[in-house]
């Protein structure tokens, strides 16, 4: 009995079903008119090749479908409002350059969303093969509104105003408008021959007709396949050019912390000997900062997910190309379920599914800046219901000082002892082992579910 895929429903030529642990697109005929062009062209060998396109494979299947094609599961689903700036540039400039390529060898690309991209071992890949169809002379690109939408106007947005896209993307999936973007930037920013071009004449167009009027009119201009090539090529000029060196919050520079490269070395053998005794095939690292300890662990073998809020710090890691997948999230407001249902798109949680997570320099945070009491804490660690390597730090210690220097004693909560920590901890964890950092005010705990919490 075939698991349908709850993200993928849009397209009735081809969507994603599980059959048990096996990834098949099933596909109409179509979806299997627009496979057999793909699979026979140089474009798809190449592709596949340097793994910029999903590895995939026609099999045989039971049912109505006019045909199957088979792909490897991928490790972890990200969306666009987890990645960083880098992240969604590379998978821009991956659609563009797969367009171009595939009209070369007489194919296009009917849509330009960043949901047919995912990271795998830290690098784009497309894994939508149903959106690869035959070309048709004439025919405009389709696509270009939504890449505008969906991949440069977010990208405009950090580069131009150093406004964060994540939040507009979780927001709003389908991205800004061109009048949205004529809205937010400058007279002197409008008038720059890209802007004039991509959101002032857009916004125009959006103005005077709809979607299938625009379609038709361009098709009525005879457009043709060198035409969208010009086109694609100034895009990618135009994209690649495009530039964002943030702030951090005060993590980019977290290895020049005190705590840090003192207590890094006996934080990397305490989680070595955690990742040794469970051989975790999934790791979530939360607060995962630079990303040391989810490179350690992607290292062992497992697939290591770094979450973090601090975009610049995980767009280094990203940009160092260690493998490890990313997730950018505020853990006290992480991505939630959202689309059709509800179900289109699972939460971080229900994607995660970790076998082992570590909250290194993590739960303070959440008790004393983000106002979380400890026992809600140990409990939120509690239900990913699996091994918790955890630091934690006591009120005396020097960073927590500097977290509360604004706040009262009744603005907190009570029960943040060492003792009462350990209190809570027994309520849903049996401890392993436990190892005492620095000057005694911080210390790991290897943590299992207990079988009585």
């Amino acid at each position: 009995m075939h698991r349908a895929d709850p993200g993928s429903f849009r397209d009735p030529a081809s969507h994603i079903v599980f059959d048990r642990d096996r990834v098949l697109r099933l596909l109409d005929d179509r979806g299997l008119r627009g496979w057999e062009a793909l699979s026979e062209s140089e474009f798809f060998a190449r592709a596949t090749g340097d793994g910029r396109l999903i590895e995939s494979r026609a099999v045989e299947h039971r049912g109505e479908a006019a045909g199957a094609l088979e792909h490897p599961l991928i490790p972890f689903i990200s969306y666009p409002y987890e990645w960083t700036f880098s992240m969604l540039k590379d998978a821009a400039l991956l659609q563009l350059d797969l367009l171009a390529e595939a009209l070369s060898d007489g194919l296009t690309i009917k849509d330009a969303t960043p949901y047919n991209i995912q990271f795998i071992d830290g690098r784009p890949v497309f894994i939508d093969i149903g959106s690869f169809e035959e070309y048709s002379a004439g025919e405009p690109w389709i696509g270009y509104r939504q890449f505008t939408r969906q991949f440069l106007f977010p990208l405009m947005l950090r580069s131009h105003l150093g406004i964060p896209f994540q939040p507009w993307l979780r927001g709003n999936p389908e991205g800004p408008t061109a009048a949205d973007m004529r809205g937010l930037l400058s007279l002197w920013q409008r008038l720059r021959p890209s802007t004039l071009m991509h959101v002032s004449l857009q916004a125009r167009m959006e103005q005077r007709m709809s979607g299938t009027a625009v379609r038709s009119q361009l098709k009525t201009a005879g457009f043709s396949a060198d035409l969208i090539l010009a086109n694609v090529r100034k895009l990618r000029k135009l994209v690649a050019g495009l530039e964002w060196s943030g702030s951090s919050d005060g993590w980019i520079e977290y290895e020049s912390c005190l705590h840090v490269g003192r207590d890094r070395d006996a934080k990397t053998e305490f989680l070595e000997e955690a990742l040794a005794a469970h051989a975790p095939h999934r790791v979530l690292d939360l607060g995962a900062n630079d990303g040391h300890f989810s490179v350690r662990a992607a290292a062992g073998g497992a697939i290591a997910i770094a979450v973090d809020g601090d975009e610049p710090v995980l767009d280094a890691l990203y940009r160092r190309r260690t493998g490890v997948s990313i997730a950018l999230n505020d853990l006290t407001n992480p991505s939630p379920s959202q689309g059709w249902a509800g179900r289109e798109r699972p939460g971080l949680a229900g994607r995660a599914r970790p076998d082992l997570v570590i909250a290194y320099g993590l739960i303070h945070h959440l008790i004393y800046t983000a106002s979380v009491p400890p026992a809600a804490v140990i409990a939120w660690l509690a239900g990913f219901g699996c091994p918790v390597v955890v630091e934690f730090v006591a009120p005396e210690d020097e960073m927590v000082t500097r977290l509360t220097a604004n706040k009262i004693e009744a603005e907190l909560h009570p029960a943040r002892t060492q003792a009462e920590f350990e209190t809570q901890l027994a309520n849903h964890f049996d401890t392993v082992s436990t190892a005492t950092l620095g000057e005694g005010t911080r210390v790991l705990y290897s943590l299992t579910p207990s079988l009585n919490g």
